[in-house]
């Protein structure tokens, strides 16, 4: 490129992290080369990592609590050179809660090397017998020394009971950690994932297993926040521009057409919207015609994620989080930051308030009652016997659940709640799906404009902020790529200590 060319327009569609993560990776490595525009369709960035407004304490909450853990390298790199790398508390320790024993900290050595740092973990987990400490042992062990390209095809429950893993052993630790992680159960997902997860997120490094959990909400850090810095290297984000299109313009370049019929030319695009809403923006023919198996991303199924708001008038307990074992709650997390504090002058909901037990009694508040609320929330992953159940029903469970472990949720006061699920919150990472995620650029020979980014796209990952990152960097170098720019790759992880390469299969 001469020093009078024109730079180079690449327009990304879609400001969710993947988005994000590549216009930051485009404007900083090449910011002569070209010029990005960020094209969202809400009014604030962010994607599936958002938050809402809550009516009463009037302050914004998320959605769904998003976690990410210290081996999740390329977002940590991501924030930290946006100058956010103080917005994740970083927890070393897990607690995992079941209603008939005592409570379980699962924290690796610190001294011991990786993977012996989990030697001990497992004896500490009070809800196991000692038989089913050993064949999970047993069963890591096996699975450390399994080669990942072995577990393409197969199915994670099928490899578990295949390794002599029993159903109690299954269900109380195995699907606690995978569904946590992969949004999915072991009757579904794929042994591959499931490798990714044990081996780079818990036996691999020390601090991998590392919990971090965002200070701030989600549409402050990524909206307001990560684009503010994005913005700084020279990116346009426009937010609240609905695409309805890209399409190939007559001079074989891009176009992307909006809904209200505004077409911007680009030399490039970065598709990195999820899944089940990219075939709608690429219907083309000369783009349907370059990726033959477009239409096969519909297929991809989707497994959901809800999150149950609770506001109480008092503390259940002041752990940041803690993981509960053998109920419908999974993950519960009490605010990490200033939330609702004192709310004078109005009522909370409906002006009733919910006790519990019996927390379907109403009680009439007055309008003009000073309130202090506590608010946390509960995760639950994936598909489970309470889907089709009312969500009156499912906050029912939920608070029975608390009482067992947290006994001041019995006398606490249920103020409000609030149940959002996401159908297709993430694509459910089974083995035929994992033959269905498309690369960066899948249409390289004929379109070398167009690439693919998501955390649904082939990144090695499964549905994380991590995969999401890792998926903006892959677009963004197959850009380089294309028009003869040297290429970067993203963070390889966590450096694996001498003994986790000696025994760990690859």
């Amino acid at each position: 490129m001469t020093a009078k060319s024109k730079p180079r327009h690449v327009v990304v569609v879609g400001g969710g992290l993947a988005g994000l993560a590549a216009a930051e990776c485009i404007a900083r490595t090449y910011p002569q080369q070209f010029r990005v525009t960020v094209l969202e369709a809400k009014r604030t960035a962010g994607g599936r990592a958002g938050s809402f407004s809550d009516p009463v304490s009037l302050e914004t909450v998320d959605y769904c609590q998003h976690v990410a853990m210290g081996c999740c390298t390329n977002l940590l790199g991501l924030l930290d050179r946006a100058g956010l790398s103080g917005a994740m508390q970083r927890h070393q320790s897990l607690t995992f809660f079941h209603p008939d024993f005592p409570s379980s900290e699962f924290r690796p050595s610190r001294w011991l090397p990786a993977p012996l740092h989990l030697a001990t973990v497992i004896g500490k987990l009070n809800y196991l017998d000692r038989k089913q400490k050993r064949e999970i042992r047993r069963g890591l062990w096996k699975l450390i020394r399994t080669p990942s390209r072995q577990l393409d095809d197969v199915v994670a429950l099928d490899w578990l009971r295949s390794q002599r893993q029993s159903e109690p052993s299954i269900r109380s630790f195995w699907d606690v950690i995978l569904t946590s992680a992969l949004g999915e159960h072991s009757q579904h997902t794929s042994m591959a994932a499931a490798r990714k997860v044990v081996v780079d997120g818990f036996a691999a490094a020390r601090g991998a297993s590392d919990v971090l959990i965002p200070d701030r909400p989600l549409a402050t850090l990524f909206g307001h926040d990560l684009v503010a810095a994005v913005s700084k290297l020279g990116v346009q984000v426009r937010c609240g521009v609905m695409v309805q299109a890209i399409t190939t313009a007559a001079d074989q370049r891009a176009s992307v057409r909006t809904r209200d019929g505004q077409c911007i030319d680009a030399d490039h695009v970065v598709s990195a919207v999820p899944w089940h809403a990219i075939r709608s923006l690429l219907g083309d023919a000369m783009i349907a015609a370059a990726i033959p198996n477009l239409a096969s991303f519909d297929t991809i199924p989707a497994s959901p994620i809800s999150g149950i708001h609770l506001w109480f008038d008092r503390p259940i307990t002041d752990r940041p989080h803690a993981v509960l074992v053998g109920s419908l709650t999974q993950w519960l997390f009490r605010q990490p930051f200033s939330t609702a504090g004192t709310i004078s002058g109005r009522s909370s909901g409906s002006g009733r308030r919910q006790r519990f037990p019996g927390w379907s009694k109403l009680l009439t508040s007055s309008a003009t009652e000073t309130k202090s609320e506590h608010y946390y929330q509960v995760v639950i992953s994936g598909s489970h016997p309470m889907s089709g159940s009312s969500k009156e029903e499912m906050v029912a469970q939920v608070l029975s659940e608390l009482t067992a472990v947290f006994p001041a949720t019995q006398t606490a006061t249920l103020l409000r709640h609030r149940v959002v699920t996401d159908p297709k919150s993430v694509f459910s990472i089974r083995p035929a799906v994992e033959r269905l995620r498309p690369p960066p650029c899948p249409a390289l020979a004929k379109l070398s404009w167009l690439c693919l980014a998501g955390d649904w796209t082939r990144t090695g990952w499964p549905a994380t902020m991590e995969g999401a990152v890792i998926s903006g960097i892959q677009a963004a170098s197959c850009i380089f790529e294309t028009v003869g720019l040297p290429s970067i790759a993203a963070d390889p992880g966590l450096k694996r200590g001498w003994l986790a390469n000696l025994v760990t299969k690859h």
